[in-house]
């Protein structure tokens, strides 16, 4: 294809939903008697995986269709070449949505948000079924599921670091000083908002040294502790109360650097 048949047909992708991989066997003769959108047998998978097979088989007639709509000038041969692919494609996601389950089960952090991402890993499974090219020898529940993972790694990542967000607005509306030494029914809530991030506390993470570690963990609650004050957190570390501030400042960041994605998706 010409780069500017390239360019025509990303434009067109965007308004028509329609993605395609290009092969050589599409300039074939008998492309169209291999690659028909409806010249297989119907098959229920509702209960079970579509087989790798038919999976890759769907995959190419998706591509061919995809193809033929975008070379079509025809407005009638168009709309039938655009609807035959969306078919396919959707006939291949319902096909494999059992992997989008089986990803959200397996993903223990964020079981507690299943239906969440049970919605945001099908966008992904349609997404992974039009990027997918069957004529690699990649199995596509392996494909599938590694964009899966991934997804779900990204929304852990993006969740945990909002959850800090809401942890540093808390602490900003109650002032910078964030001092319960006269209040001792400070939210409860603040240290669970935070249990996300265990991991980045434990001795095998060397994001934070062992006195920021310390510094976040008394200062928000982690583990269930109570909050402590800076000036608390000062006496125990021998250190002023500024340079408490200063230390929690530049530990929040590490972590927010660590925590916010380049993409979500």
């Amino acid at each position: 294809m010409s780069q500017k048949t390239i360019v025509k047909c990303s434009k067109e992708t965007i308004s028509s939903g329609v993605k395609f991989i290009y092969d050589k066997s599409f300039k074939s003769k008998k492309a169209l008697t291999i690659y028909h959108p409806f010249n297989f047998p119907k098959f229920d998978y509702s209960s079970s995986f579509m087989p790798e097979e038919c999976t890759k088989d769907f995959a190419k007639r998706m591509h061919y269709a995809g193809f033929r709509y975008f070379n079509e000038t025809n407005i009638t041969r168009k709309k039938y070449w655009k609807n035959a692919y969306l078919e396919l494609r959707n006939s291949i996601v319902m096909g494999n949505c059992k992997l989008v389950f089986k990803a959200v089960n397996k993903w223990v952090p964020m079981r507690y948000m299943a239906d969440d991402n049970s919605s945001n890993c099908t966008i992904v499974l349609i997404q992974a079924v039009a990027s997918f090219n069957p004529w690699k020898g990649i199995r596509f529940s392996t494909y599938s599921f590694t964009c899966l993972m991934r997804a779900l790694s990204r929304l852990n990542h993006k969740h945990s670091a909002d959850r800090l967000v809401q942890c540093e607005s808390l602490e900003n509306m109650m002032g910078n000083n964030f001092d319960f030494s006269n209040n001792s029914s400070a939210p409860a809530s603040l240290g669970a908002s935070l249990a996300v991030l265990d991991k980045y506390f434990s001795k095998d993470c060397d994001i934070l040294d062992d006195r920021e570690k310390l510094i976040l963990s008394e200062r928000f609650g982690l583990g269930d502790k109570p909050l402590t004050s800076l000036e608390e957190v000062g006496k125990l570390l021998k250190l002023s109360k500024e340079r408490v501030r200063q230390i929690q400042f530049i530990a929040l960041d590490k972590l927010r650097k660590v925590l916010v994605p380049n993409n979500v998706f």
